[in-house]
């Protein structure tokens, strides 16, 4: 269980994360929540929420729901239109469980606390807006409407990868958000190309330059063009997973694809994972597919140590 913490400084003198408002044992148990893995949770053959076009979500039914935009493990998430501040929004319906309801309520937690922290909106993590409990048992969150994920655009551009300019600035953009999650005691641990959307996606397509062929070797001479981005604003989402400061420890996080060596060893590790997973996000933007296209734990050793060209320390398999 989580050590409680105050609002004030910490010993390390960084911002503590706050409480998610409300009932107090339902925060307790959120912030309990804070260290179970999804793995842990297991969804099962759990329904997701059952949606319509035109249905109405949250107090007074504020939210209008449009379409769907996605699901995952937990919840999926609608497009809805607020009829209060006539916004565009995405709404996040957690499945009717509650261990899923407090795992969501932990999440709110943290984002209410980036957004208390970052007020002037530097952070690049997604702008939560409001929560509700649907009747009777699907959590909600209100989130800012974004564009498509970066891997869906890398995906539908061909998976050329994209433009070096596009690649440093997205790159500069991650590294500014891990620096201020960091910074408040926050680790996100599943930093991937899926959870890192883009505001705008519109694009032109052009050559690209370190191409002369296709990227699995074409005709010679062949043309290959990638889209090249107009806005390069990029903002992390799914804070589901994301732990605090003393919630460390030698279990199990992320996505395989993007897990640091010390997590597939299962020794110690803290929030140096997530410049790890930045640094392989960053390799697919550029390249076009995953550095580590594995599926077992050796496969990936292997091949992190034929990428680096470094063994990996005799001292991490003890």
């Amino acid at each position: 269980r989580r050590r409680s913490r105050s609002r004030g400084a910490n010993p390390h003198g960084r911002p503590a994360l706050a409480e998610a408002g409300g009932d107090a044992r339902a925060g307790k148990a959120a912030r309990s929540s804070r260290k179970t893995s999804a793995a842990q949770l297991d969804p099962g053959d759990v329904p997701h929420f059952a949606w319509a076009r035109g249905q109405k979500l949250g107090s007074a039914g504020r939210y209008v729901v449009r379409r769907k935009l996605g699901e995952g493990t937990f919840g999926r998430v609608l497009a809805c239109k607020d009829t209060e501040t006539k916004d565009n929004v995405a709404v996040k319906v957690v499945k009717g469980v509650k261990r899923y309801c407090e795992h969501a309520q932990a999440e709110a937690e943290v984002l209410r606390e980036i957004l208390r922290c970052d007020p002037g909106r530097q952070s690049h993590c997604v702008q939560l807006k409001d929560t509700f409990l649907h009747p009777k048992r699907h959590f909600c969150l209100v989130f800012e409407h974004l564009d498509v994920s970066l891997r869906d655009f890398i995906k539908d551009g061909g998976a050329q990868g994209l433009f070096a300019a596009d690649v440093r600035s997205i790159a500069e953009q991650l590294l500014q958000c891990l620096s201020f999650l960091h910074a408040i005691g926050c680790v996100h641990t599943d930093l991937k190309c899926r959870n890192v959307l883009l505001r705008d996606s519109r694009h032109d397509t052009l050559p690209l330059p370190r191409c002369a062929s296709g990227k699995h070797g074409g005709a010679a001479g062949e043309v290959v063009t990638a889209p090249k981005l107009r806005s390069c604003e990029i903002v992390v989402v799914d804070f589901g997973s994301a732990l605090i400061e003393g919630e460390r420890g030698k279990f199990c996080i992320g996505t395989r694809q993007f897990r640091a060596p010390e997590v597939i060893l299962g020794l110690q590790w803290d929030e140096k994972v997530d410049m790890w997973s930045a640094g392989c996000l960053i390799a697919m933007a550029y390249l076009g597919d995953r550095l580590f296209p594995v599926r077992e734990d050796m496969e990936h050793l292997a091949l992190i140590e034929r990428s680096t060209g470094r063994p990996v320390p005799p001292a991490m398999p003890r």
